[in-house]
């Protein structure tokens, strides 16, 4: 989790500028005293890296989730902590979040960004719920070993060897959905209880509005 993003919370590449890493790219923000100055085109070139880093991993955790102990002994496949790697993912779509937060304002006209202020609006609530359907996808997509198989066999006669086992998969998918059902809820409560008042009268948008 990101939370609200200060000078304090990357260390300080020089006077000017801070250092933003992730575990393949690195970009220097301008700072100006404790807060962070961005623009458009900035946001979105760190958030293409990404989107491109959550993509490459998750094609890992699905690719090697299962592994034959041959391939797994003979050094093939990305030798990464798929654990680790899952988690990470979390972490930069929370950090995704945040920057289609930044954008949304700016888009809007609002040039400071806070972001516990943004986790209470509907745009988090949207933004959060597509992540979250995103994530249920990668996991429904993980294959994992049998486990009937597993417990006939023994996992030592296996030929193959898996990180996230069928129970720990089913496990994270159920706690995905019921985070996806709260933002539905949130959703369809914005939706239904929140009201705007239109002050153009114009004869064009009342044909619009009339269904």
């Amino acid at each position: 989790m990101w939370g609200l993003v200060t000078a304090t919370d990357y260390p300080v590449n020089d006077a000017n500028s801070i250092e933003l890493t992730c575990l393949t790219f690195k970009i220097l923000l301008p700072m100006t005293n404790k807060s962070i100055k961005l623009n458009a085109s900035k946001i979105l070139s760190i958030k293409q890296k990404i989107d491109a880093e959550i993509t490459s991993n998750a094609h890992i955790i699905r690719d090697e989730n299962v592994i034959s102990k041959k391939a797994k002994a003979a050094g093939q496949g990305s030798g990464k902590d798929l654990k680790a790697l899952y988690n990470y993912i979390q972490q930069l779509r929370t950090k995704r979040i945040m920057l289609k937060g930044m954008m949304q304002y700016l888009n809007m006209g609002t040039t400071t960004f806070n972001y516990e202020d943004f986790k209470k609006t509907n745009y988090y609530t949207i933004f959060a719920a597509c992540e979250a359907k995103e994530n249920l996808a990668l996991l429904k997509m993980i294959k994992t070993l049998d486990p009937k198989t597993k417990a006939q066999k023994g996992k030592k006669a296996l030929a193959s060897i898996e990180t996230f086992s069928k129970e720990k998969i089913s496990q994270l998918i159920h706690d995905q959905q019921l985070e996806i059902n709260k933002y539905n809820a949130a959703l369809e409560k914005f939706n239904t209880d929140t009201d705007i008042e239109i002050s153009d009268n114009s004869d064009t948008l009342k044909e619009y509005l009339i269904l």
